[in-house]
């Protein structure tokens, strides 16, 4: 049986895989926290009160701080496996300011698109050129938390040819 490498184009038709890349972004964004300086006196709509639901005033000069890596795992938005890695999730869910890793609005990522091409683009050329990925570094998994998200421990894997 001749079985065709898989190209950019199946990858991204595949919602499955695209649905895996978005919540590798949701459980380790880029940019774990980042934050904003009100120009003006403003009212976010939310966040105010005993309840945190009524509207919330920010006064000029405010520095408004928020952390994706910790709203990304918010169980009364994901549900209770939050923290599983489990990409059927995206099959229903439609999230709005609760998922943040290029930001939103008027100051989202412009290199979004850009970011999400190139990750299907390096699966693929993986999988194309490597029969599988080891395990080098022999532990579990510990996350750096800095400016950006990274491997405490660095990458430490061997590819093997396909």
């Amino acid at each position: 049986m001749n079985v065709s490498a898989p190209s950019i184009l199946t990858w991204h038709a595949s919602t499955k895989d695209a649905n895996i890349a978005i919540l590798a972004l949701r459980l380790h964004p880029v940019v774990p926290a980042n934050s904003r300086l009100a120009i003006r006196d403003t009212v976010l709509p939310t966040g105010g009160g005993p309840s945190q639901n009524a509207p919330l005033f920010v006064p000029k000069g405010t520095i408004v701080v928020y952390i994706p890596y910790i709203m990304h795992r918010r169980t009364d938005f994901f549900g209770p496996d939050a923290e599983t890695f489990r990409p059927e999730r995206w099959e229903q869910l439609r999230p709005g300011w609760e998922y943040l890793p290029f930001n939103g609005g008027p100051r989202i990522c412009l290199g979004q698109q850009y970011a999400l091409t190139e990750a299907g683009y390096v699966t693929v050329r993986l999988c194309q050129e490597f029969a599988r990925l080891e395990d080098r570094d022999g532990g579990p998994w510990r996350e750096k938390l800095s400016l950006t998200v990274c491997s405490a421990g660095g990458t430490k894997v061997g590819l093997i040819p396909v």
